[in-house]
């Protein structure tokens, strides 16, 4: 398995990384506050899924206006001196994680026509937790639901171990672990770090749930080539 990167600014330019330390922690408090001070986000109540009649998340989508607030505006152009290209954000949003999410890519925007070139997606976590992102082997460019991808697919040829599924991927569908192999296994959530992946990479939060009584906090930004 792949360990995650951790290169300096200027050339981490891989598929998936993690940045150590990239925001001081003074800095990350002053955003967290500040996330804590918008209005509330909407209620996700999961209606199909493996939580299905439970309160998944909170999602604050930032308005152009708070995307102007003075540490996620910070935020949003430190993030953005990452690439060497230049990029745009097409989603920007605070969430409070209270159930994992399940295997899903962040591909696609259904709300917008699509403009750009989908890249990557980034996690700004805003605490300290006990929990870690998956990323997957596995891909797409059409959907983001992974019961598509297995529509169109056989069983992987290195599927993830039954130790590692029992461990940290218990909640999801038994059969989709024939379908998954793991590309990394992300370090557990850091105030400070940033975590970068490509937009087609499926992947899912480990169950943090089990071990944590509060929801975790974050901040994702979506980002597109201009």
């Amino acid at each position: 398995m792949d360990s995650p990167t951790t290169t300096p600014m200027s050339t981490s330019f891989d598929d998936v990384f993690v940045i150590e330390d990239f925001f001081n922690l003074d800095f990350v408090e002053t955003l967290f506050n500040e996330c804590k001070n918008l209005p509330a986000g909407d209620k996700f109540i999961d209606r199909h899924g493996v939580f299905k009649g439970h309160l998944v998340s909170e999602q604050k989508f930032l308005t152009e206006e708070e995307k102007h607030l003075p540490a996620i505006a910070t935020a949003i152009q430190k993030v953005q001196s990452v690439f060497p290209v230049k990029t745009c954000i097409i989603e920007a949003v605070y969430s409070k994680l209270y159930l994992p999410w399940d295997i899903h890519s962040d591909y696609l925007n259904s709300d917008r026509q699509q403009t750009r070139q989908p890249f990557y997606n980034t996690l700004i976590p805003l605490h300290d937790v006990d929990s870690r992102t998956f990323i997957f082997d596995q891909t797409a460019t059409e959907y983001n639901d992974f019961y598509m991808y297995k529509e169109h697919h056989q069983h992987a040829e290195n599927p993830v171990s039954e130790d590692i599924w029992n461990e940290y991927l218990d909640y999801c569908w038994p059969e989709d672990r024939e379908y998954l192999s793991i590309r990394n296994q992300l370090p557990a959530q850091r105030a400070g770090q940033l975590v970068a992946f490509r937009r087609h990479f499926f992947h899912s939060s480990d169950n943090f749930h089990t071990r944590n009584t509060e929801p975790k906090h974050f901040i994702q930004f979506l980002l597109d080539v201009e």
